[in-house]
Formats: structure tokens, C-alpha cells, sequence
């Protein structure tokens, strides 16, 4: 039994099939029913797995450490890994296989995983494990290579992608034409051409025809990946595509037989889905054009990615939010979001809720957006994550329509390097509107500055939506500039903007008005009365009078529209003037 306790112990938790693997014991089983009868050892974590009393499983751990060697340890991490591995669950075998040391390992369930999710998001998710692998175990690999390449642009280390880029080149160019490995250097060096974020897409006209011509004589096979990045869009997804956007009618017809055979399962539906969001981006109606689309989600269903199907269906809900049906949006998005859920396709889903959160503010329910918050908001200021941008901008949104400009800033201001760095315009026009209006609401001039960059950006590419989305928030700013670029394109673009404004007269509205928002003191004296002090304490602790305390407090109550002090803290959380757990 000690030995089976002993072998058990590196690992947080098991099921029966997992504690036969790991131990070897024919009779783990009858050990494991023993110690839930007659101990308080074993815990349960639900009906199958099992867990120690972290007491015990640090006394187990210690005695481990004294008895049995390095090798021995190891050798039970790797038999744990292994039946993770079975299951397919490459995040805790990982996890294994690194606390063991068995690199080997690593690098080969690194290259499976990132073989089974295309697209850049595991690659973020999997980086500890890449990163703790020695510089000639990557070197030996071009998958793992590719991996460092895409890792280091991701976290906007593009000196260090391009350095993976070049030794992925160099290996190739060791290898024979007709070398296996050589071909899957030069595979994976155009999926980086492809698809690595700093590069922009101005090459891909070349370059995709060159990859296309590669495929056909069977030089290279492309590996699979996403273009969207799990983000409901094609023209900014992995790649933002709008300097395609001043051609995609031409580009369309020349492009799209590359475009697909190049991209595999990941090209199905996606030249019609990119046309039709060119256009919806421009103002046009597309209603035409999600009509014919619409038919083809089965076919990318069956043929194609859920990546495209999300992109499909993402179009679907903004072209129906833009005209005035948010009901519809949400269904269209709830309905995806459920299958999906079933299918176990999770990387969708934060996305997904940041969407639904967007149509939430749309329709004036801001619990419902404060709900998602709290609860899902990425809320990272220290460690930006590209592939949440779509979440940051969400984010803040909320703030925006919490009230609070300078923490719409603090949200945003990683964003810009990367904007900049990766050419994202259409990522760069909503920064600079949002920021704009947080600029606005605390009376800075320098949102002229930033409304009129975003408006360069959108005229250049006749885009109408990408400013017209904020209708009533961005409204009294444009009519405050004096923009003096294409007076046709500016009517179109104020037309659309009225017309939101219309649909959603309180979207990204403020929660108390201008003339409502507390002074600095107010806000000082609202926490103290959050925290149960008495009118006197206040006054002790702000130094000042009595009379003076109680006239804030009746001002306070007022502009949060209560009566009472106990109906303040509840007001106060619902606004974000105090922390939750105040």
C-alpha cells in the first residue's frame, strides 16, 4: 500500500484507469476503494477521479523524495504522461513529460498538437512547454522551428520570429530537393510567409500563386491553420486584409482557385465570405450576398473549418445588428455558441461571449455586460495577448459605458504597438474611435487627433462600418471636427452613423451623465460610506466638518438616484465607482 500511495503522489489527481498505469498494480482498484472507507487520505473530485488531503500528498511527496531516485521519479511522471497522451489531453501530458525531463517527448506531442489545431492560438497556449525545450531539440525540428517563429511574433518578439524564420530557411537549404525533411522545411517556411502577423499581406498576392504552383508540382504540402484566429472575421482575423479590400473584385476573380487549393479545408466558403465582409465594411448592403452564403455553411461544415463557420456566422450577426435586429444577432450567435459548446471547439467561445456582450450594449442590458465583465473580461494591463484583442476592444467598450475614460486607456494603450507593428487597420480605426471618445468625455483635445487618424484610415479604404458601429457615441464628435478629407465619403459615413444612432440611441452611454459624475471628494467620501463609516468618522478621517460631510453625502445619493446609505454600495458596485468586494 505504501508504494502505491508513494507512485500516486507526484500527480494532483487520477481516475482507477490512471492509478493501474502509473503504479503497474493489478489491484488498484481494491486499494482505492479501501482508502475512501477506512482514511480520510482520498478525496473525490467528482464520481472518477480521486485526490490526497494536500497535507498527505506533501508528506508523500517528501518521503518520495528521500526514497526513490531522479530516474525512478521520472519514470513515473512519463508513465503518467503517456496516459494523458492517450486521451489526448497534450496539455497534461505536456505537463509530465516537462516535470520529467523527457524532451523527446515534448518536442513530439508539441508537433502532434500543433498538427490537430491549426491556426496561432495553441501556440500561445503551449508556450511554457516550447520554451523549455534546449535551443538543438528545436533546431532538429522544422515543425518546432515554424512554432518559435509564430510563438515570438505572437508575443511581438518579431527580432526573435525572423531569427526562427532564418534557421527554418537555413535547415532547408542543407537539406536535397528531394530530402524529406528539406520538403517539410520549405513547407513550413510558407505557411510562416503565409501567415506570420508582422509581415502583412501586401506580398500574398505573389506569394500565394507561388505556394499555389509549389502545390501543384508537389514540392511542398501546406500544414493546415486558421485564417480567422477564432475571430468572428476574415478581413481581421489572422491577417488584416483590407489593402485587398481596394481590389476584391478583382482579386476575387483572379485569386480565388489559389486562394482555396492553397488553404485546403481552411479556403472552403472563404473568397464569398471575404467579398461579402469587404463590402459589408464598405456600407453596402449585403443581403444579397449572405443569401448565397448562407446555403454553403453546410458544405463548410462538412468540408471545411468551424473557423469559416464562425466567420460566416459572425458576418451574419453584425450585418443583422447593423439593421436594427439585435434579437436576431443574438440568436445567430447563441445558437453557434451551443453547438459549438457540444462539439468541444472551446478556443471559439471567449470571442464568442465577447460578441454577445457587444450586442448586450447594444440593447441597453449592461448587467448583462457587466456580468461579462467581471466574469470573462481578459483585464490583463501587464501581459498583452494579441489574440484577444478582440476581447480587449470589447472590454473597453464596457469601461466606456461604465464611465471610466482613463481606464479605457490603460486597456488600450498595449494594443498600439502592435497595431502599428502588424499593420492591423481595421484594428487600428477602432482603437483610435474608442480611445477618441474616452479622450472626449474627459475633455482632452487630443481626441480631434485621434478621430481624425481613425477617419483617415476609413476613408482611404472606404470604409464605412468600421466608424458607424458607434453611432450615438461616436455622433457628437464628428459633428464637433472639422475633417477635411472626401466631403462624399464623409456624407456617407454620417449617414451611417445617424442610422445607428437610431437603432441604439443609448449605446455606449455612460451610466451617469456628465453633470451627474462625482467630484474627486465625493468619490473619496463614497468609499468611506461604503465601508460602513459614520458621518463623524468621515469627517475625522477627511478633515473636515461635520456639516461639510453631510452635505457630499446628500449629493452623492442624488446623483446615484438612492435614498438611503445602504442603497449607495449597491448603486456604487452596479456603476463601478468601488471595487466588488468592497
Amino acid at each position: 500500500m505504501r508504494r502505491f500511495l508513494l507512485e500516486l503522489a507526484p500527480f494532483e489527481s487520477f481516475d482507477l484507469e490512471m492509478a493501474r498505469m502509473v503504479s503497474g498494480d493489478p489491484r488498484a482498484g481494491e486499494r482505492l476503494d479501501w482508502l475512501l472507507r477506512y482514511t480520510t487520505m482520498l478525496r473525490y473530485d467528482d464520481c472518477q477521479r480521486f485526490h490526497f488531503w494536500s497535507g498527505f500528498r506533501a508528506f508523500l511527496l517528501w518521503e518520495m523524495e528521500r526514497e526513490y531516485t531522479e530516474e525512478k521519479r521520472c519514470a513515473l511522471l512519463s508513465r503518467g504522461g503517456l496516459y494523458y497522451e492517450l486521451k489526448e489531453d497534450f496539455s497534461s501530458a505536456l505537463d509530465c513529460y516537462t516535470r520529467g525531463g523527457d524532451h523527446a517527448k515534448v518536442s513530439e506531442l508539441l508537433v502532434r498538437n500543433a498538427e490537430l489545431h491549426p491556426g496561432m492560438g495553441h501556440y500561445a497556449e503551449m508556450e511554457k512547454y516550447y520554451r523549455s525545450l534546449p535551443e538543438a531539440e528545436i533546431l532538429a525540428s522544422p515543425s518546432l522551428m515554424q512554432g518559435m517563429s509564430m510563438l515570438c511574433a505572437l508575443a511581438m518578439d518579431y527580432e526573435g520570429s525572423e531569427r526562427w524564420y532564418g534557421e527554418l530557411q537555413a535547415f532547408a537549404e542543407r537539406c536535397g530537393r528531394q530530402d524529406a525533411a528539406g520538403k517539410q522545411a520549405r513547407s513550413r517556411l510558407a505557411w510562416l510567409d503565409i501567415s506570420l502577423p508582422q509581415r502583412g499581406v501586401n506580398g500574398l498576392t505573389e506569394t500565394i500563386p507561388a505556394v499555389f504552383r509549389l502545390l501543384m508540382n508537389k514540392e511542398v504540402t501546406l500544414p493546415s491553420f486558421s485564417v480567422t484566429s477564432a475571430l468572428p472575421s476574415i478581413m481581421n482575423g489572422g491577417k488584416d486584409f483590407s489593402p485587398w479590400s481596394k481590389k476584391d473584385d478583382l482579386l476575387y476573380k483572379t485569386l480565388r482557385l489559389p486562394v482555396e487549393a492553397v488553404l485546403g479545408r481552411d479556403g472552403v466558403g472563404l473568397a464569398d465570405c471575404a467579398i461579402a465582409e469587404s463590402k459589408f465594411e464598405k456600407g453596402e448592403d449585403v443581403a444579397g450576398r449572405m443569401l448565397s452564403l448562407l446555403p454553403q455553411l453546410n458544405e463548410v461544415r462538412n468540408r471545411g473549418t468551424p473557423d469559416m463557420e464562425f466567420a460566416v456566422s459572425g458576418l451574419l450577426a453584425r450585418s443583422q445588428l447593423a439593421s436594427g435586429q439585435p434579437a436576431d444577432a443574438r440568436r445567430t450567435i447563441e445558437v453557434l455558441r451551443e453547438y459549438f459548446a457540444e462539439r468541444g471547439l472551446t478556443r471559439f467561445l471567449p470571442n464568442m461571449d465577447a460578441m454577445l456582450c457587444r450586442i448586450d450594449m447594444h440593447t441597453g442590458d449592461l448587467d448583462a455586460a457587466d456580468a461579462w465583465y467581471r466574469e470573462k473580461a481578459p483585464r490583463e494591463l501587464t501581459h498583452l495577448n494579441v489574440m484577444r484583442r478582440y476581447q480587449y476592444l470589447t472590454q473597453a467598450m464596457v469601461e466606456l459605458e461604465d464611465g471610466r475614460p482613463d481606464t479605457v486607456q490603460l486597456t488600450l494603450a498595449p494594443l498600439e504597438p502592435y497595431v502599428q507593428n502588424c499593420a492591423r487597420i481595421i484594428d487600428g480605426i477602432h482603437l483610435n474611435v474608442l480611445t477618441a471618445i474616452a479622450l472626449y468625455r474627459k475633455k482632452d483635445e487630443r481626441w480631434r487627433e485621434r478621430l481624425t487618424a481613425a477617419l483617415d484610415a476609413a476613408a482611404e479604404y472606404r470604409f464605412i462600418r468600421t466608424v458607424s458601429v458607434y453611432g450615438t457615441a461616436v455622433l457628437p464628435l464628428l459633428e464637433a471636427l472639422d475633417w477635411d478629407g472626401d466631403k462624399k465619403w464623409y456624407k456617407q459615413i454620417m449617414a451611417a452613423v445617424r442610422k445607428q444612432a437610431a437603432f441604439y440611441p443609448h449605446f455606449l452611454e455612460p451610466r451617469l451623465a456628465p453633470g451627474e459624475e462625482l467630484t474627486p471628494t465625493e468619490l473619496q467620501i463614497l468609499h468611506l460610506l461604503c465601508a460602513d463609516k459614520s458621518n463623524a468618522e468621515i469627517a475625522q478621517i477627511m478633515d473636515v466638518k461635520l456639516p461639510t460631510v453631510k452635505t457630499h453625502v446628500s449629493h452623492i445619493l442624488d446623483k446615484l438616484n438612492v435614498k438611503r446609505r445602504a442603497e449607495a454600495k449597491t448603486a456604487a458596485k452596479k456603476l463601478r465607482l468601488i471595487p466588488d468586494d468592497l
